[in-house]
């Protein structure tokens, strides 16, 4: 079974959903999930985990993401980005490249954003998108984020671009609103690549459309243990595995005072093969089960 991860380079004008249906027709996946939906319009990365790889899912959606994006000044539209309906376009004055640069910054650190109203994001069971195509009046809810880098690249009138490093859950094209806002000419967000997510880079990646038969998918594919490179390994022998498959800790060896209460790890056999992911329970001295995998 093939078990581990891929780097999909998504396309523009693809939806996150569209890769999954593409690598269902190349292999019959039993599980298969992504990470970090990319809006239809953005291309960049979208880790996709293939049969066991999709337990692994909830150990690394956290991790940090990067992004190349594009703002267009004197543009705003209902979605924050050019997939919407326009709702004003004018002439922006040209900007003195150090304001632009100053009033970038002013979005780096812990943020509050209000989540656009046309969004994935559910209100009373339902996606806020659903609510508005209804025409229902919905208060967005607010939520905190992090950017923790945001660098000016290039001011190329009336486009900006910039490079954002940000936490889980971060919306571009909010920042590319509020960024028209503070300059006074509105602004949306033009284009977006998203070019790292935790340890996935486009160093490994590939189009959805570079692969065609099952060995493409195989001369891809990540390994589950090289997917948790960023996890300290804690390696058991095979008497121990009955116990962990049995939801029982297992007793860490060697110097403990090297872990920390409630560190992940991942759990290896023998062979070097992933069992699954663990916790460390410094009181018990031991190893407990969070994440157990078949291979």
């Amino acid at each position: 079974m093939m078990d581990g991860f891929l780097i999909i380079d998504k396309s523009q004008g693809m939806t996150s959903y569209t890769v999954i249906r593409r690598l269902k027709k190349i292999y019959p996946f039993k599980k298969i999930g992504y990470i970090g939906t990319l809006d239809r319009n953005a291309t960049g990365i979208l880790p996709v985990g293939l049969n066991e790889g999709v337990k692994l899912i909830p150990f690394l959606e956290s991790g940090e993401k990067k992004y190349a994006a594009t703002f267009i000044l004197g543009v705003t539209s209902e979605t924050f980005d050019m997939d919407g309906k326009i709702i004003s376009e004018t002439t922006p004055p040209t900007f003195d490249r150090n304001l632009l640069e100053d009033t970038l910054m002013t979005f780096k650190g812990r943020i509050t954003q209000k989540v656009p109203l046309y969004s994935s994001k559910k209100v009373e069971g339902k996606p806020l998108y659903k609510w508005a195509h209804k025409g229902r009046s919905i208060e967005p809810p607010e939520k905190e984020v992090e950017v923790f880098d945001i660098t000016f690249v290039e001011y190329d009138h009336p486009y900006v671009k910039a490079e954002i490093t940000c936490s889980k859950g971060t919306y571009i094209r909010v920042i590319a609103n509020d960024f028209g806002a503070l300059l006074g000419c509105g602004a949306a967000l033009y284009a977006l690549k998203r070019t790292q997510h935790g340890a996935f880079t486009l160093e490994k990646s590939t189009t959805v459309e570079g692969l065609k038969i099952e060995q493409d998918v195989v001369n891809y594919m990540i390994s589950l243990e090289d997917v948790l490179e960023s996890l300290r390994a804690v390696t058991i022998d095979p008497a121990a595995e009955r116990f962990l498959k049995n939801g029982l800790p297992v007793p860490l060896f060697g110097n403990w005072k090297d872990w920390k209460n409630g560190e992940l790890v991942k759990v290896l056999k023998k062979s070097g093969t992933l069992l699954g992911v663990g916790s460390i329970d410094i009181a018990a001295k031991a190893v407990r089960i969070k994440r157990l995998i078949n291979q």
